[in-house]
């Protein structure tokens, strides 16, 4: 069981060590917690892990699902991700997806540009055990 253990895990391997933004969405016993990075911020280790390339310009989306087991933990739970940004200029990206598998955990990774400081609307759409959970948030990224 892992509770919020693989989103801290991730968490720790990012330099500055914080998630400066970040949503989680319920749908009754569902969480989807979703944050996004410079990938800059990653460590050396994280990045390897993760086969993420950090360099400016470049993004890390997490998501993670969840569901309440019995007991009231949380377990990780697959579905299906989808993800887009709005950049300021209102351009729209699409943000392709990953899954991640370690044990019986399972989350999802996904890759952005940045293009120079902007500020991106993110929106995640997650179905799992065929219900949908959606999350929109917002980040400001002062360097690319």
């Amino acid at each position: 069981m892992i509770t919020r253990a693989l989103l801290l895990g991730i968490a720790v391997g990012f330099a500055s060590a914080t998630l400066q933004a970040g949503e989680i969405a319920r749908a009754g016993d569902l969480e989807m917690h979703c944050a996004a990075l410079p990938s800059l911020e990653l460590t050396a280790e994280a990045a390897r892990e993760h086969n993420v390339e950090p360099r400016p310009g470049r993004g890390l989306l997490t998501v993670n699902l969840y569901r309440k087991n019995r007991a009231g933990g949380m377990v990780s739970v697959p579905g299906q991700v989808y993800a887009g940004a709005i950049h300021q200029s209102n351009r729209l990206s699409s943000i392709p997806i990953r899954e991640v598998r370690r044990g019986n955990e399972v989350y999802y990774l996904g890759e952005y540009q940045l293009d120079g400081p902007d500020t991106l609307r993110f929106l995640v759409n997650a179905n799992v055990l065929g219900k949908p959970l959606k999350s929109e948030f917002t980040r400001v990224f002062n360097t690319p």
